[in-house]
Order: structure tokens, then sequence, then C-alpha cells
């Protein structure tokens, strides 16, 4: 059966000419962010930058806008090549409207690389000073809580680590040479050893004794194999190569690990700041006590909500699991970088009661303490302002739960170190505040 189509009276074409609404949310944004401002903060970013300056500039403006297009739509690198490509929005605001060029997702992906996340943070820092100067965030007020943000990594076992150790020694071992092809056998074999004890152990072990018996001849093939690569590698075994660096970083914290994983056959505890993840040995575990998940691992972060619903998002300093007292101190040293100034009400929760952390308070210029008493303690501010704190510092647990949705994908992002975790996070929250000054700033001019 033939089915007819009628013919379309005129030539196809692929340029689309089609208005863009002022109110569209991208378009807004478009203008309403300080572009000057921004590419200064790039262009610092490059100069500090590991790289030799060799080549041509970027092109600022337009990644700039690459980079805002990602935060706001929480999209990959491929994706937001695809929409500044065909989205007309995207192109306007990475100003290609009146171009018919566009960008790849290397250049985006490397211009994001240069940025870091000290170039990143500082961006989101010019949006929340830009929303202040507008009237849309009230830096008067400011209420703080933590937040881990989790790495996107397997449950951490000692089995699974040494497992991993062996796979990413058996890939990168086979493309050096040198020294290290004497040792090629060795790692093989060990490697097949290893995958055939941890098959052994989840298939066949009956009992916690039987499993810890075989996951200890596990430990002891593994320090073995790290044993000869250190003495290659000090022997004076090439490792200028990438995979000579992998290899590398990957045995050096296995040597710190393996008296970790000896300390728990022996004793039955987790020994002291244990590393649970080979290629990122900074994640740590973060008790929660949360119902169904007691422990989260990752990084641990400081959240400031502004009034107006604006956010500040910075790793916890000092003390390697980030302690509650000592965050007090740097959420008002972050906010003060920002604004000058320290806010005039100031809210935080009983992890941080304490005459010290009240005292620095009010010795930074915070008028109204409202720090959570602990046990039979009492407030430092009034009681009317006290229920006033308890009110706006429930909010910070929505602006937390907003960011880590999968919009904007603060948990759990698809990072490989802890410098891309950072970035990520910081730019989950940039795409936070850009959405929120969109909004705001359309609120404010329908009045």
């Amino acid at each position: 059966m033939q089915i007819w189509q009628e013919r379309s009276l005129f030539a196809k074409t692929n340029i689309a000419r089609i208005p863009l609404s002022s109110s569209h949310e991208i378009v807004r944004l478009t203008a309403l962010i300080d572009w000057r401002a921004m590419i200064v903060v790039a262009t610092k970013a490059r100069e500090n930058s590991k790289k030799t300056l060799s080549g041509p500039e970027p092109r600022y403006r337009q990644l700039l806008g690459a980079v805002v297009l990602m935060a706001v739509r929480g999209c990959n690198y491929r994706d937001a090549e695809d929409l500044v490509s065909h989205y007309a929005p995207a192109r306007c605001l990475c100003d290609l409207m009146e171009s018919d060029m566009t960008l790849d997702h290397v250049s985006i992906f490397e211009f994001t690389q240069m940025l870091g996340s000290t170039g990143m943070d500082a961006i989101n820092k010019l949006i929340l000073q830009h929303a202040a100067l507008k009237g849309l965030a009230d830096p008067t007020h400011m209420m703080s809580d933590t937040t881990a943000q989790e790495a996107r990594i397997p449950y951490p076992n000692e089995a699974g680590l040494m497992n991993r150790f062996m796979s990413i020694v058996s890939k990168t071992a086979g493309k050096l040479r040198g020294k290290f092809d004497g040792l090629k056998e060795d790692i093989a074999t060990a490697t097949d050893k290893v995958k055939g004890l941890l098959r052994n152990a989840h298939l066949f072990a009956k009992g916690r004794e039987q499993k810890r018996k075989i996951e200890r001849k596990m430990f002891h093939t593994v320090k073995e194999i790290q044993r000869k690569i250190a003495a290659a590698i000090k022997a004076g075994a090439s490792v200028q190569s990438r995979a000579g660096q992998q290899l590398k970083h990957v045995n050096e914290v296995m040597e710190k690990l393996l008296p970790q994983i000896n300390h728990w056959y022996t004793t039955g505890f987790v020994a002291a700041k244990k590393i649970i993840h080979l290629q990122m040995p900074e994640v740590y575990s973060i008790v929660r006590g949360k119902a169904g998940k007691a422990v989260e691992f990752g990084l641990k972060w400081g959240i400031n909500r502004i009034g107006g619903g604006f956010v500040q998002g910075f790793l916890l300093t000092g003390r390697r699991h980030g302690a509650d007292p000592a965050f007090c101190k740097q959420s008002l040293k972050e906010h003060m970088a920002i604004f000058g100034k320290a806010p005039e009400v100031f809210g935080y929760d009983r992890g941080g009661d304490s005459d010290a952390n009240i005292r620095f308070s009010k010795k930074s210029g915070v008028k109204q303490v409202g720090i959570a008493p602990r046990g039979q303690r009492s407030w430092s501010v009034s009681e009317k302002m006290s229920e006033r704190i308890r009110c706006e510092r429930a909010q910070v647990e929505g602006s937390i739960g907003t960011i880590k949705c999968r919009k904007y994908g603060f948990t759990k992002p698809q990072a490989h170190s802890t410098e891309a975790m950072e970035r990520c996070g910081h730019r989950s929250i940039l795409g936070f505040n850009l959405v929120k000054l969109a909004t705001l700033s359309a609120e404010a001019a329908a009045i």
C-alpha cells in the first residue's frame, strides 16, 4: 500500500528563525550576569593554572556561557555541546546568536578544568555580591549547616580495595617497559590469584572466620606485589608517563592502606583515618546516624544560607572530618570574605554551642548569635528571636535538599578526583543561585 504525502510548497531549510522571549529564564540570566567580572575571574584562573600560557586565549565569553548553562541545566559536557549547537536560548547565553560558531565538549571540559574549584567558587561569590547589590539577597541574615557530598564510589571493604589495587596495577604496568618487564608475569599471576580468592570469599566461604582466612591470603599476595613495585621504582624504573604516575600514586596509597587492613584483621576495629578509595584517598567516612544510611562516604561541606534564599558552600578545613565547633568560625569568615562584614543575625545548631564560638561571633560583629544551646543552657538571644532563628534554620535543609536533587547533582557527581568533586559541588551551588537570581529578579520586575 502506497501512502501519498503532500509535498511542501517551499524548499526545506535547516536554519530556524524564532524570536526569544525576554521572560525565558536563560535569556533573563544573560542580561543579569556581569560577564566582564566573570571574564576577569577566568583570566586570573588561567594565569594561576599549572599549564603554560601557550596557544590562543580561550573564548572566555562563550565558554563562560557554557559553564553557566551546565550549572543551570545540570547537564554533562556532551549535552552542553548539543544545547549550544541547537538550542536558541543556550546560544543566546553563550553570545552566539549572530554567529555560526559552536563549542565542542572538549573545549568546555578543558575550560572547566582550567577554572578549577577556586574559579568556580569565585564566580559564585560574584553572583552573591550581585544579588546583594540588586537588593535580592540580604547578607545581614545568615543560617549555617553542614552536609555531606557523597562520592560515586563502591562500598569500601578490604577485599574490594585489594582487588581494585591489583586491577589498576595490571592495567597500568602493562603499558610500561624497562624494569617493569620482569614484574609483568608476577603481576598477572597475582591478579588471577586475588580474583580467585575474592570469588571464593564471596561464594564459598562459610562463616566470618573462613572468609577472614581467605582475605588474609589476598593481603599477603597484594603486599608482595606492592613491595616489588616499590623496589622497582626505587631502583630507577621510569614512571614519567601517565600510566607510570598512576601506578606510583596507587602504590603509595596502598603502602599506607596495608597496615590499616592488617589492623582490621588483627583487632577487628577500623583504623583511624582509614583510606576508603585508592584514587581518591582524601575522601572519608562521615557518620550521619540517618535511618537507612548511618555512614556516608565523601567530603563534608559547610552551607551558608543568606536572606533571600541564596547559598554559599565551602569545604570544611582544619580537622580532617570537619568538627562542628570549628565550623562556626569558618562560616563567619567565609561570609565576611564575600560581603566585607559579619551578618547581624547568625544561626547554627547545637553542635557549635560553646562560649568560645559565641564570643568570636560577637567580636566579629554579629548582634544576634543564635547558636542552639546544649542541654539546659539558655539561648544567648531573646525567646522571640530564637523562634525566628529556628524557622529560618529549617529552610537551610530545604536548600541543601534542592542542590542535591538530580537537576543540580551536588551529591555523587561524575568525578574521579577530589578536585573534580569540589568543582562539581561549587557548580551545583552556582546553578541553584543563578536560578534563584532569575526567579527573584522576575518577581521584582512584576511588582
